[in-house]
């Protein structure tokens, strides 16, 4: 960290007090916390104090303020600047000057370091990138550009304080110590706080050291400012970096490296989390006599605060109908040996214990926070149950589920590995055979279960949204200053108007929780007003318009909150059951379960409660065997052969573990890919005389490759391709992305950056408007728009010329015979050959385009002539986000280790279909094949369906409800994908969903 020179520092000039001349006051208030400054008339800080406001922030301003001034109780201050989220309203009581951030931080800037030509300011919630001049001749500095993050926390302090918050790291010392000893940083998604959670629980769950996980994620910070702030703007050197995010070293580090700084070369100043407060003060004080409004005086804050605040609220919430039965249900033991069943549930943020019996009696139970290290977790939750049963039982099997189910799996010797819905389903029967609905709310993962007679018939998960989760409730509680186990439930219900906050994503609620704090709103009514959300959240986000039934059954640790609990009978009116023992229904139904798929011959693998000799080890390295460059895990346990997660192969798996599955189940993908490449061959290094166009391996590739191929194979240019979705491709897609899109369509930039290494003449960027003609009763055929526009945006912020190539754009209809042979003439003349030729080798490539159509609908018959029992899914959704192994990580290899046949959706030919009495005018192309997959799929009971959609993807916003009508009620699985890495999750829902419809019906899975 830069030590500050004269002009940086700020400090107080000798013989100085402040005590006769005025003086100007400087408050900045933010979403997190409150800065106050005190100037002298020549602008040197004389006092300054930082204060996190707890959700109180009036409160704190006042508090703080005083307490600054109390010193200093001779000196009239003449002036006072207010800056930050909250600054306007307090504005408006307290009088003085309301000035922007944006123009506080430039002043700021200004009057103490100059020379800066860029600043990188990371608060709270608030994220800014100045790009800042020196202007000589007046002496001032000049603001010439700046960026700001929008309503979402992700590149912001809140991002790394709920992180830190989960894993129980104080964020102000320890977060830093743990980063900085990182060698290996793991792969965490930084676009989002949500992502950045499901990412650490996978690399919790495979054992990653939390030193890697820590310095990913300030890395992930880094990325996400440069990529989503940054928007591809130059970083010019000198480079400020303030903000209360600035004190951490491990940040620091981070933007330096992603940044390709030298080490120190990024200046933090010494009082760089006031520069807000100080810039609004010097503002203020700077003002014309007259302007702006008089200091009314802190009294004006008290007599406010005391005031109150008034807003329509929603109705209070009433204490839950059926009381929530807490209180564990521990059956005593006889005094003979029991036989015995142990579940485990590994869960983000919890793991938990169970021991039950032959009779479904708990026997003991242990709840504890998982706490980034599972594994240590486990053992101590077994010793906690082995200790409680003691030695007079016999333990017949033990069962695992949650999200480290495989690894714990592993670890204490199960006899049964299931998937959390599953188990919670089977649980809640055994307490309720009656049950007809199970609302599931955990620390990550929020679970909607519906039940007809004991089976499970339909289920929902929340995707990579934490909205609906008990992390929702918890970081926001947090903010408040309240405790959630006791205080929150007793709060709330007591709130006489709880605040409308809505159902927004756990990071926007924030802003709206904020919003209502600057207004003064009660933690009282904020608190219950953060149930109903919670509430909203979930049946909106996970329940979606499907049936609730009369029986309900609330279960997970989220149920213990009895002004949840309220909240959802208020917005369901229906009473809602909470069993004694809903924090661990998890575990009681993997206990179960392993009950029920005992080994034939009465062995368990169990190792027993007491694991503390069974020593293990955990690291990650980066394996360089292929472009992919996998992060993988090697977990080490004493006297065994270790085990591996991460890879994208088998490489380094054991020998037969999953392989069988893969070579029982054809690869249909493969075979597609094959048949689009059409017998490409790379190229290699240049040829004398020869064209290079690079072509790449994104969106439109996955269906119109083979018309490309053939045509510039018929004017005789050599076709190089980018690689595979890989890890590198997606890093420097994360970099450079200057829009915020669907991930497919970022990916063009890591593609396009690829394949300037590839010494190619042209890089191919058509703009592809439509398809020749459209499905059956449609009118139009077109593509999003973003496909077209991606040709547009990638020049726009990568410079292709410096690579000594050149982009080929035009835009062209398929559809439109003139219009295409006009653009062709395009084309043509971009490339310097005859307008006949490229048309003569346009009807090559329309023959071969049409080969491959046909190749895929006599491929697809085959395929569903001859399916027979095997389970099968169509993943359905465009062939860019299915067919490309790494923005679809890696789902059909999934699917194949699982025994289930992955089908590509062009595969039924869902453009031949009619779909006009429910849309008569599709216009998408891709909606037009995904609506006529859904057609199809809903006719055949042999066929499931798994519909594989982005984030940021507008056409299945409304997409996935005209698919849902398609199918019938017949129940499918939806599939969020970004460029998170949490396949955890992608598995968990695969496997929970084949084994509800073996529930339903196995002859259908």
């Amino acid at each position: 960290m830069s030590e500050p020179g004269t002009r940086q520092d700020l400090g107080v000039p000798s013989g100085r007090d402040g005590s006769a001349e005025p003086l100007s006051l400087g408050i900045d208030v933010g979403s997190t916390t409150v800065k106050v400054v005190l100037l002298s008339p020549d602008g040197s800080l004389l006092a300054s104090r930082y204060v996190r406001a707890a959700g109180r922030p009036r409160e704190t301003v006042l508090t703080t303020a005083r307490a600054l001034l109390e010193p200093f109780s001779g000196a009239s201050v003449e002036s006072l600047g207010l800056s930050g989220s909250g600054g306007g309203p307090v504005a408006e009581i307290l009088g003085g000057l309301h000035v922007n951030e944006l123009v506080a931080q430039t002043r700021a800037v200004g009057v103490y370091h100059p020379e800066a030509r860029t600043v990188i300011e990371i608060g709270g919630q608030d994220s800014k990138l100045l790009s800042v001049r020196y202007r000589e001749g007046d002496g001032s500095m000049v603001l010439e550009d700046f960026a700001m993050n929008a309503l979402c926390a992700a590149g912001t302090g809140s991002f790394l304080d709920q992180q830190a918050e989960r894993l129980g790291i104080d964020i102000d010392g320890e977060f830093e110590r743990i980063a900085l000893s990182s060698e290996t940083p793991a792969r965490v998604a930084g676009r989002c706080t949500v992502f950045a959670k499901s990412d650490m629980i996978h690399l919790q769950q495979e054992g990653t050291p939390l030193s890697d996980i820590l310095a990913g994620l300030c890395l992930a910070l880094a990325r996400n400012f440069i990529t989503v702030i940054g928007k591809a703007k130059p970083f010019v050197e000198p480079i400020l970096f303030q903000g209360g995010v600035a004190h951490n070293r491990a940040v620091v580090r981070a933007f330096e490296e992603v940044l390709g700084l030298e080490v120190g070369s990024l200046v933090v100043l010494r009082h760089h989390d006031f520069m807000a407060a100080i810039g609004s003060a010097l503002v203020a004080r700077d003002q014309p006599h007259g302007k702006g409004r008089a200091f009314a005086g802190l009294d004006a804050l008290e007599a406010a605060l005391r005031s109150g605040f008034s807003e329509a609220g929603l109705p209070p919430l009433r204490t839950p109908r059926a009381p929530a039965c807490h209180p564990p249900s521990i059956t005593p033991r006889g005094t003979s040996p029991t036989r015995v069943y142990v579940g485990v549930d590994v869960g983000s943020v919890s793991t938990n214990a169970v021991v039950i019996d032959d009779d479904d009696r708990l026997l003991a139970r242990s709840y504890l926070p998982t706490a980034g290290k599972p594994l240590e977790a486990v053992r101590k939750a077994l010793g906690a149950v082995g200790g409680e049963v003691g030695d007079d039982v016999e333990v017949l099997a033990a069962g695992v589920t949650g999200s480290g189910r495989y690894l714990t799996g592993h670890y204490l010797g199960a006899d049964s590995v299931r998937n959390e819905i599953t188990a919670q389903a089977r649980a809640a029967v055994a307490l309720d055979p009656d049950v007809d609905t199970v609302f599931e709310i955990g620390g990550q993962d929020s679970k909607f279960i519906r039940i007809d007679h004991g089976v499970v018939v339909d289920f929902a998960m929340n995707n990579a949204c934490a909205a609906g989760t008990g992390s929702f409730l918890e970081e926001q509680a947090d903010r408040l200053g309240i405790r959630i186990r006791g205080d929150f439930a007793r709060i709330a219900l007591t709130a006489p108007a709880p605040a409308s906050l809505g159902e927004r994503c756990t990071v926007f609620m924030e802003s709206d929780l904020i919003h209502h704090q600057q207004r003064g709103a009660s933690v009282e009514d904020l608190t219950a007003g953060l149930a109903y959300s919670i509430v909203e959240n979930y049946l909106n986000r996970v329940v979606n318009g499907r049936p609730i039934g009369r029986k309900i059954s609330f279960q997970g640790g989220v149920a213990s909150n009895d002004a949840v609990v309220a909240a959802f009978e208020a917005v369901t009116e229906r009473p809602v059951t909470v069993p004694a023992d809903h924090d661990v229904t998890g575990a009681i139904g993997a206990a179960m379960l392993a009950r029920e798929e005992r080994s034939p011959d009465g062995a368990t693998r169990f190792r027993g409660f007491d694991l503390s000799d069974r020593r293990y080890s955990a690291e990650s390295f980066l394996c360089r065997a292929c472009p992919n460059l996998c992060e993988v895990k090697r977990v080490a346990i004493e006297n065994e052969p270790p085990v591996f997660y991460g890879a994208r192969c088998d490489r380094f798996e054991e020998a037969g573990r999953g392989r069988k599955a893969l070579d029982d189940v054809p690869d249909l993908f493969a075979e597609r890919m094959d048949a689009l490449l059409g017998g490409w061959e790379d190229p290699g290094d240049r040829t004398p005389d020869r064209v290079r166009v690079g072509i790449p391996r994104t969106l439109i590739f996955y269906e119109l490759f083979p018309w490309w191929h053939a045509f510039f194979r018929h004017l005789d240019m050599d076709i190089v391709l980018s690689a595979e979705t890989n890890a590198p491709i997606v890093a420097r897609t994360q970099q450079r992305a200057a829009a915020e899109t669907c991930f497919p369509v970022k990916l063009v930039f890591g593609h396009v950056l690829q394949l300037l290494e590839r010494d190619v003449d042209y890089v191919f960027l058509p703009s592809i408007l439509d398809r020749e003609r459209p499905a059956p009763g449609q009118r139009h055929s077109h593509y999003c728009p973003l496909i077209p526009a991606a040709g547009r945006m990638v020049p726009a912020h990568v410079d292709v010329e410096v690579a000594g190539a050149r982009t080929i754009q035009f835009p062209l209809h398929m559809s439109e015979p003139q219009a295409r042979r006009r653009e062709l003439g395009v084309l043509a003349r971009s490339l310097g050959v005859p307008t006949s030729r490229a048309l003569v080798a346009a009807e090559e490539g329309d023959a071969a385009q049409a080969a491959f159509e046909a190749w895929l609908k006599t491929r697809g018959r085959q395929v569903i002539d001859s399916l027979g029992d095997r389970p099968s899914a169509v993943l359905v959704g465009r062939p860019y986000n299915t067919c490309d192994e790494g923005a679809c990580h890696d789902l059909p290899r999934k699917l194949r280790r699982m025994g289930v046949l992955p089908i590509p959706v062009d595969f039924l030919r869902g453009c031949d279909v009619d779909i006009s009495d429910v849309h008569r005018d599709m216009f998408w192309h891709n909606g037009q094949s995904i609506l006529g997959a859904g057609r199809t799929i809903a006719a055949d009971p042999r066929l499931q369906a798994i519909y594989v959609t982005n984030f940021h993807c507008g056409p299945d916003a409304f997409l996935l409800t005209y698919f849902r009508q398609m199918m019938g009620g017949r129940p499918f699985l939806e599939l969020e994908m970004d460029d998170h890495t949490a396949e955890a999750g992608i598995v968990t829902r695969c496997e929970a969903f084949f084994d509800s419809l073996r529930s339903v019906a196995p002859e259908a899975a």
